[in-house]
């Protein structure tokens, strides 16, 4: 029935499975009975996705490798679902390695750079098959790390210098981590735009990967972070929660300050990581409801002008609010006594509960 289709859902998102974006990409509509024949139309318009990834501190040894780069471009192109029909890889002198692929669909290509951990990719399609769920392929695939990442190896980065320095590192008691001694994992950036030319869709509305979302995460390749949080599909809407880190508020090198063990004491990032933690998006539909960054201001600006033009508000009413701040900021306010939210969208409440419990967390009010 509805309701265990519905928790069915949610179990899904918990379980971070939840990447069904259906036919969202063509259509912007998941559960008309005329989605697939939108999917089919869209199979053949002059448009695709493009993917374009970056990814540095990558062992050398991998990228230097033909043999294994070219064994990650088919696996990628597998777990994609991709048809690939004919690929090339050539090494380069002194190192690196350039690779192409021609698919079906189009062409997955991409260059190294060894000696500078570098490898950038991109990947292009026709049709309406989603390529986001490629990004957590490509990652798991070609983002190998460096011998020793996440560690300080005090004689240099790198393979060789820090496999060599591995052992001194650890056992010695008087060494004190440095910054420049630290082997840093592999980190990656990404963009997915819509390219080409699709015709509007007929109840004007925007697709999803049109609207906010593409704008505002999906297209951008300069924010230092962009993790996809959940994607799920309700039987109303489309969610989308992002973390994203963007430069002009933070930075990677700030967040990445704040989370590390060993400098929780001896950095200002350190002892405020609350202050560097990525700022957390919410769309549904595409459209951007909520951040972590603008969370309070939004929810007090909508909430207490209201409870404060009313001289003793004791019952209050929430159309919507699945989020759950409009409700912590309602009881803020002590001569309230009941609060009735009516929201169409249980699976969104879940979702909140799951991945945006800051926003409905009462645990510092006092009544």
């Amino acid at each position: 029935d509805d309701e265990e289709e519905e928790e069915a859902v949610v179990a899904a998102s918990m379980a971070g499975l939840a990447k069904n974006y259906s036919s969202g990409i063509a259509d912007n509509d998941y559960d008309t009975e005329d989605s697939e024949e939108e999917e089919e139309e869209e199979e053949h318009l002059p448009a695709g996705q493009h993917l374009l990834v970056d990814i540095k501190h990558v062992d050398g040894t991998f990228l230097n490798s033909e043999e294994r780069l070219a064994r990650a471009m088919v696996e990628t192109v597998n777990d994609a679902s991709l048809t690939l029909l004919s690929y090339h890889c050539h090494s380069l002198v002194p190192s690196g390695v350039s690779c192409v692929g021609v698919l079906l669909e189009s062409h997955i290509s991409f260059h190294t750079w060894p000696a500078e951990g570098v490898i950038t990719l991109d990947l292009f399609t026709c049709g309406s098959h989603p390529l986001l769920p490629a990004v957590e392929t490509i990652e798991r695939l070609f983002a190998i790390p460096m011998a020793d990442a996440g560690t300080y190896q005090p004689l240099g980065r790198g393979a060789a210098g820090a496999g060599a320095s591995s052992a001194n590192a650890s056992s010695s008691s008087s060494y004190v981590p440095r910054e420049e001694d630290y082997v840093s994992p592999p980190h990656l950036v990404w963009s997915h735009v819509l390219r080409g030319f699709r015709p509007p869709l007929e109840d004007g509305r925007d697709r999803i990967l049109e609207s906010d979302v593409a704008f505002v995460v999906l297209e951008r390749l300069d924010l230092d972070h962009k993790v996809q949080v959940a994607s799920v599909q309700t039987p109303f809407q489309h969610i989308f929660v992002f973390d994203v880190i963007e430069p002009r508020f933070n930075s990677m090198r700030g967040y990445e300050r704040s989370v590390r063990p060993e400098l929780k004491d001896s950095t200002y990032e350190g002892r405020h990581p609350e202050l560097y933690r990525p700022d957390r998006k919410v769309f549904l539909d595409g459209v951007i409801q909520s951040t972590r960054l603008g969370d309070e201001p939004y929810h007090e600006a909508l909430v207490h002008p209201g409870m404060f033009a009313h001289p003793h508000p004791k019952r209050a009413a929430i159309i919507g609010g699945g989020e759950g701040a409009t409700l912590r900021e309602i009881l803020k306010h002590n001569t309230i006594e009941t609060v009735k939210m009516i929201e169409i969208d249980e699976v969104m409440v879940n979702v909140s509960r799951e991945f945006l419990p800051d926003w409905s967390d009462c645990s510092d009010l006092k009544r």
